[in-house]
């Protein structure tokens, strides 16, 4: 299964600042006299690894589809090698999973491992419920089994153990509509359930233990290593399959910049509080130039490829879930794909973890959340501007945002800062919950 095929990097262009947007160049065909350019050869899938006890070779880079409405995109992705898909019933209103199915109607079903999700905590979880919910993710893929179903977004270790799930599975494994069992973890959510989530070395904790979970997907990045680690150890320890996402936690700051434009443009008096983010903004500028400048890096792309060899330097990873959407980021995640960490990357990330780690409000992590006494979701939050920036998933985190049952981040940055004395980490929070209310309300 292993690709031959030798690899030519793909060029990293149209960026200014770091952000997302590295631009594959095209090969142009030469007319007339002259010599002919040379073709830029598609990069491939160099490295696959048996996703733990499921014994499938799953390709190091997979397909993460949060964003997925591109047809073409995936097509590529699989003439590429990529095998391993990640979905959910919810991705894009369930456009995902069609374009899924378009994509893999006339391919070899048996040399792809497609995972689907569920979430238990809304649209029903009983056995039946269950059931007829997956029949139409089977039937948004076109296909007549997926080899791994997930409990999505399990917010506490009890569901681990749900029982009209656990009964919904064991009756599909029996009817070979579902191969494998698993599940996700973006670590605590918002109180939508009323009670306070559990951390997500927890809830996939007790997956673990429980015995009958084949793959956990989970956060793991260089900035948020040692809760990561831990759960990479224990589902090593039951030949668990590990797949992972936001390993590329590069912060943006096109929005920063903008943000302080905005205020000195407007004319308008800047209360002391708006006027200490502002402060905090500039110097995370002015940090990120600093570091752009000291490694030569024109585009996020390159420091993010640092990170995603960061994690699959582990060799108990399986599986990297890069969300993907466009050619380009197609290609820039692709060329990773059996590379090694060198010395320049380490010394990159160390850089950046030194100058700039204390702006990335770290996934899963969730421990400020007891002290805010207005109860803001932090983490959620957070999540939500993640998708809208480094994902480009504008609507989707506004919607959610919008959507939020618990309190908004709209007076965070005028608050006593509860938050920030309770992080380990010194992240300046109430700037980045002020960016990402304005991200996701566009005020």
């Amino acid at each position: 299964m292993k690709s031959q095929n030798p690899i030519s990097r793909r060029g990293f262009l149209k960026s200014t600042g770091i952000a997302l947007a590295g631009g594959g160049v095209a090969a142009t065909p030469a007319f007339g006299p002259g010599p002919r350019q040379q073709q830029v050869q598609q990069p491939r899938i160099r490295d696959y690894r048996t996703l733990g006890r499921t014994g499938f070779d799953v390709s190091d880079i997979g397909f993460g589809t949060g964003n997925l409405t591109n047809t073409n995109v995936l097509e590529v992705a699989l003439d590429m090698g990529v095998n391993y898909i990640d979905t959910g019933e919810h991705y894009v209103n369930g456009q995902a999973e069609r374009t899924i199915g378009q994509a893999i109607k006339n391919r070899n079903r048996s040399s792809l491992f497609i995972t689907t999700k569920l979430n238990l905590t809304f649209g029903g979880a009983t056995t039946d419920e269950i059931k007829r919910r997956f029949q139409r993710c089977l039937e948004r893929l076109q296909t007549e089994y997926v080899d791994c179903l997930m409990i999505h977004m399990a917010p506490r270790a009890e569901q681990v153990k749900h029982e009209g799930f656990h009964s919904a599975v064991e009756q599909l494994k029996a009817e070979g509509r579902v191969r494998f069992l698993g599940l996700s973890n973006h670590g605590r959510q918002h109180s939508w359930w009323g009670r306070a989530d559990h951390a997500m070395d927890d809830v996939i904790g007790a997956a673990v233990e429980d015995g009958r979970f084949d793959v956990a997907l989970f956060v793991h990045n260089f900035l948020q290593r040692e809760q990561g680690e831990r759960i990479i150890t224990a589902c090593k320890s039951r030949d668990m399959g590990v797949t992972l996402m936001k390993t590329d936690p590069v912060n943006l700051y096109e929005s920063i910049s903008g943000t302080i434009a905005g205020w000195r443009e407007s004319g308008r008096e800047v209360p002391e509080s708006r006027r200490q983010l502002a402060r905090d903004y500039q110097s995370f500028v002015e940090q990120a130039e600093q570091f752009k400048r000291q490694h030569g890096v024109e585009s996020a792309t390159d420091a993010r490829a640092a990170a995603t060899k960061f994690v699959l330097g582990n060799p108990d990873v399986h599986s990297v879930c890069a969300t993907i959407n466009t050619f380009d980021a197609l290609e820039s995640f692709v060329a990773i794909s059996g590379e090694k960490l060198a010395d320049s990357d380490s010394s990159m990330l160390d850089d950046y973890e030194a100058l700039l780690g204390r702006y990335y409000c770290r996934h899963a992590c969730g421990i400020c959340e007891v002290d805010c006494p207005r109860g803001v979701p932090i983490n959620t939050i957070m999540r939500y501007n993640h998708y809208f920036e480094a994902q480009q998933r504008e609507k989707h985190a506004m919607q959610k945002y919008a959507g939020l049952a618990a309190a908004q981040a709209d007076t965070c940055g005028a608050c006593d800062g509860d938050c920030e004395a309770a992080c380990p980490y010194g992240v300046p929070i109430r700037a980045l919950l002020a960016l990402a209310h304005r991200n996701l309300t566009l005020v």
